[in-house]
């Protein structure tokens, strides 16, 4: 079941990670979750997990972990999403073929140059599923567990592996990228979700979402605008507001967004990098960067999204709070929420 308020923000540290008393703690929580006190709390267990090993990959290769090879391999993929604490997008660990846990873990991806033969022998079903004369790799789902991402990047000769991955830099990461988050998808979508939450989304918003347990609902009907909230440690935090017409300032509708449920939010101009374009499903518009609390030591990361399904548009804000905490494997949770909007009409 869920923990009492105060017993999840205090396993929590301040966002400047300065020593916290206990008032400092009272602060930020009634910060984070005061507009929402005179709810009561979702019914059932069901919390949503937390997706940490969203970002790591683990690499299996013959290769030294120092090789030119594996730090061109870093520069690409473990490039900077999130400017507080300089967060990387993924970060990577290199292991031998010979390690057959390595096999196991959440995303994985084998290098290495030669023939055929020499593929390790797990990953020939990779092998068989690139096209040849494309790109020199390829990323799938499920290949040797569910809820796994796997991928293949070789060549048949040495010399010609870095070149080649030069070349599709940003194809690989997207493609990466895309498969990682679909293990994300896939574990979100399949936790209890909860009806009742869903159900209120759709006679007073008229939308369609599916909500896992553990989420407070809030509504502002007047502003066609909702709030779910998880608490945490991590608090996960999605907005979403139905428009009229395109939004001519995303950073200022997402900042009227924000205030509307909690009014000493500040949207800064502070942006983080768009490392996947188009990263949710029909986003015509997006945005990442950091809001701040004006009364406490408070803040993180957002993502803003203008949205369009079918003649609909909205406007959704994805928000975590989570000190000393990555970030964005807590905003790829958020992501797998927000991809299952569409109009309560269209649903049926």
């Amino acid at each position: 079941m869920l923990r009492p308020p105060q017993a999840r923000i205090a396993r929590g540290t301040s966002f400047r990670r300065s020593a916290e008393p206990r008032a400092l703690v009272s602060i930020v929580l009634a910060s984070l979750v005061a507009p929402l006190a005179c709810l009561p709390l979702i019914a059932g267990c069901g919390r949503p997990f937390a997706e940490g090993g969203s970002g790591e990959v683990t690499v299996i290769t013959e290769w030294r972990s120092d090789a030119p090879e594996a730090l061109l391999l870093r520069a690409i993929l473990e490039r900077e999403a999130v400017r507080i604490e300089r967060e990387r997008a993924y970060s990577l660990r290199f292991v031998t073929p010979r390690d057959a846990r390595a096999y196991r873990a959440r995303n994985v991806l084998v290098i290495g140059a030669g023939p055929r033969g020499r593929v390790p022998k797990p990953a020939r079903r990779l092998e068989a599923l690139r096209t040849p004369g494309g790109d020199p790799f390829v990323f799938t789902t499920d290949v040797w567990l569910r809820g796994q991402s796997a991928g293949l990047i070789w060549v048949d000769q040495r010399a010609d592996w870095i070149p080649a991955v030069a070349a599709a830099q940003n194809r690989l990461f997207h493609a990466l990228d895309r498969a990682a988050f679909a293990t994300v998808r896939s574990r979100v979508h399949s936790l209890p979700h909860d009806d009742r939450v869903e159900r209120r989304l759709a006679e007073s918003l008229g939308v369609r979402l599916r909500v896992p347990r553990g989420y407070r609902l809030t509504m502002k009907p007047g502003a066609r605008a909702a709030l779910l909230l998880e608490e945490g440690p991590p608090a996960r935090i999605l907005r979403l507001a139905t428009l009229r017409d395109s939004v001519s300032d995303l950073r200022l509708a997402r900042a009227d967004l924000a205030r509307l449920f909690r009014p000493h939010e500040r949207t800064l101009l502070l942006a983080d990098p768009v490392l996947t374009p188009g990263e949710l499903k029909g986003s015509t518009r997006q945005l990442h960067g950091r809001w701040e609390d004006e009364e406490a030591t408070a803040a993180g990361p957002f993502r803003a999204y203008e949205v369009r399904r079918g003649a609909e548009r909205f406007l959704v804000d994805l928000a975590v709070f989570a000190p000393g905490r990555p970030k964005l494997p807590y905003l790829r949770e958020l992501q797998a929420i927000a991809e299952t909007l569409e109009p309560a009409k269209a649903a049926r």
